[in-house]
């Protein structure tokens, strides 16, 4: 798996060390400390070699939080150097992944001085609750501040903050942010990097057409998934599809339930001058990526704006050549230097 950092776990299994799973591996996890190194066992051992994290130069910590009903698994990678750490970064993930796949950005933003936490959502990777599953988008704002009362002094995680966002990763630091700027408060984030940012999903999705939601959501709870191909990276699509314990194998009504109430109220939300930044494939058909970002346009001050033409929805673990313009565009967002302007 040359252009992966992912373990088959066969491999784990040969080193006789578990293979992850929602139903023990969070057993293993005690509450985050920061106070003190993270303690190994054989669970988060074989945790961290699956995902590539130990191949990562950095202190780190991982732990659970517990927030409202949910206890939430939550990760902090600081770079070595600590005295000369720059920020911080929250990174969270899309639907239907976790954050153990995000392994190829933490490094690189590690490399660029910052320090990085990153959580699984609520149903995803080692956190709990219904499986692929939120009944409001509103608990997604009730962990993201949960977690943020539990880290708010850490000296692991300097100022300034910064938000990075894939697919509804993108979503939920764009209603903290509108939000926000409605109540005419500070964002907890100085500016936000999204990367296929969902506000809509693509018009060929059959969760888009508002019968179809009618008929399904009176006889199912639970619908399959179906792994689509939505990236270029042929390894990481068999990594996701055959080998990762943690992928989910069904998607929630409730969810998607959810996402269509939510779609409504971005839209009332009044706009901002809050700064963002976007990546997004051009081959994308998870979401309606033309609709999206004009929407962000009428909503935000576009900073940037990146269209990767061969690339498509999961651009984390993009094949090299088509991801190579988003590696240039990550340190230019870290390090950007500009005068705050929150509100028109």
């Amino acid at each position: 798996m040359a252009n992966i950092p992912f373990m088959n776990p066969v491999v784990l299994q040969a080193q006789d060390l578990p293979v992850p799973n929602r139903e023990d591996t969070p057993q293993a996890l005690n509450p985050l400390d920061l106070s003190e190194p993270t303690l190994l066992n054989p669970v988060l051992e074989g945790y961290q070699l699956l995902y590539g994290l130990n191949l990562l130069d950095c202190h780190h910590w991982q732990g659970f939080v517990d927030v409202a009903q949910f206890r939430i698994h939550v990760q902090v990678f600081e770079p070595k150097q600590a005295e000369t750490v720059k920020g911080s970064v929250w990174l969270l993930h899309g639907y239907l992944e976790h954050s153990g796949i995000y392994q190829p950005i933490i490094q690189e933003i590690l490399e660029q001085g910052f320090s990085v936490l990153t959580f699984d959502l609520p149903g995803h990777g080692l956190s709990n609750g219904t499986v692929a599953g939120i009944e409001d988008f509103d608990d997604y704002q009730a962990v993201l501040l949960g977690i943020k009362a539990a880290v708010e002094d850490a000296a692991q995680l300097p100022k300034p903050w910064l938000g990075v966002g894939q697919s509804t990763g993108g979503a939920i630091w764009m209603h903290h942010i509108l939000e926000y700027a409605e109540q005419r408060q500070e964002p907890m984030v100085d500016r936000v990097l999204l990367l296929s940012p969902l506000i809509r999903p693509a018009k060929s999705a059959w969760w888009h057409n508002s019968i179809g939601l009618g008929i399904v959501r009176r006889i199912k709870r639970q619908v399959p998934r179906h792994f689509k191909r939505n990236n270029h990276n042929p390894e990481f699509l068999r990594f996701v599809r055959l080998q990762d314990p943690l992928q989910p194998k069904t998607m929630s009504m409730d969810w998607i339930l959810a996402m269509a109430r939510w779609m409504v109220k971005m839209e009332e939300r009044p706009a901002c001058r809050i700064p963002v930044w976007l990546a997004q494939g051009a081959l994308d058909q998870t979401v309606d990526w033309r609709y999206n970002i004009e929407y962000i346009r009428r909503k935000f001050r576009l900073q940037t704006s990146l269209i990767l033409e061969e690339g498509s929805h999961q651009l984390i673990n993009e094949r090299a050549d088509i991801r190579a313009a988003l590696t240039g565009l990550i340190p230019a967002f870290l390090n950007a230097k500009y005068k705050r302007q929150y509100y028109q």
